[in-house]
């Protein structure tokens, strides 16, 4: 069963793009829930770039060309069929007007971590029978939401026990500043101005820029971005700042933080369009030599085609991760 509610969040309001800080949460309740007292440890799904909450119950449809199941349809089959235990899956909304939060604190967007860590989580465990504990809460995501994935799981271990990261944003300086370029190439010999409709780029790099390196005194964008223009020279010091967010960076300083996990899980695919096996790779090799434990796993699909398999496989893993007792 879906249910969708929407909550308020002091954490949102106030961001200096406008955005509302009202946001749909969708919530799948598993088969057992309405006939029991029983209380189920939850799975926190966070969606990506360009998506809301509420795209995940969209559907069966078709969408460029390939069959889009619900949520329901695909969580369901999980539990029926694939031997994965029967939980609770919160779907958050992370959408911002320039994409998405990355599920990051921002002055532009608002305080994305802190409205899944202290609003959902407390609104969730208070309205739901979940079992209210570390160990029992997992959080993952698709690309941006892989990102968002790593963000919070890696800093917030006392919210939640595990984490698992599909496809996630990863090595920036290979990955990443691609996109940034291809959008200065695409405006020369005109200035950025915002992004532009049409161009996917310019929504990454204001999108991500207003995560990583947002500046209230700049409006309307409010934000540095860390390549000149027109001259494609990196602006160091804004640039680290984006790194510190990349996962293969930001694991040293949250190390400790990472051992406290009961889980850790890579899955990407090694077609990925954005090259992002390459970044998981990384980080599952420079985690092993730091004596982190996770699990690393690489499919034969692109970026998203094969999503709705891994998060059942997803779902598998947390049946075997999280802590289903009281």
């Amino acid at each position: 069963m879906i249910e969708v509610t929407q909550i308020e969040s002091p954490h949102l309001s106030g961001n200096l793009i406008g955005d509302p800080s009202r946001r749909d949460l969708v919530v799948y309740l598993p088969p057992g829930y309405a006939g029991s007292r029983r209380r189920y440890p939850v799975a926190y799904l966070l969606h990506g770039f360009g998506r809301r909450s509420t795209s995940w119950i969209a559907g069966p449809l078709l969408e460029r060309g390939s069959f889009r199941p619900s949520i329901e349809d695909v969580v369901g089959e999980a539990i029926a069929k694939r031997g994965a235990a029967e939980m609770i899956v919160v779907m958050p909304d992370g959408w911002s007007r320039w994409g998405c939060s990355q599920w990051v604190d921002s002055p532009v967007n608002g305080n994305f971590e802190q409205y899944v860590t202290k609003d959902i989580v407390t609104y969730v465990d208070g309205r739901y029978r979940t079992i209210p504990g570390s160990d029992s809460r997992g959080v993952f995501g698709i690309s941006s939401g892989g990102l968002g994935a790593w963000h919070l799981g890696s800093r917030n271990p006392d919210v939640f026990g595990a984490m698992l990261l599909l496809s996630a944003d990863s090595y920036f300086d290979f990955t990443h500043k691609p996109w940034l370029y291809r959008f200065y190439t695409a405006v020369y010999p005109n200035e950025p101005n915002g992004p532009i409709n049409g161009n996917l780029e310019s929504w990454f790099f204001y999108g991500l820029a207003s995560c990583y390196t947002p500046n209230v005194a700049k409006p309307p964008f409010f934000v540095d971005l860390p390549i000149e223009f027109p001259s494609g020279a990196i602006v160091k010091d804004l640039w680290d700042k984006w790194l510190a967010y990349d996962p293969i960076v930001s694991w040293r300083p949250r190390s400790e933080q990472l051992r406290r996990l009961r889980g850790i899980r890579l899955d990407v695919g090694y077609h990925d369009e954005y090259d992002l096996q390459y970044g998981h790779r990384i980080l599952s090799q420079q985690m092993a030599a730091a004596g982190i434990a996770h699990e690393a796993v690489e499919h034969d699909g692109t970026h998203g085609s094969r999503l709705f398999e891994r998060i059942q496989l997803s779902l598998e893993w947390f049946s075997r991760t999280l802590r289903f007792d009281e």
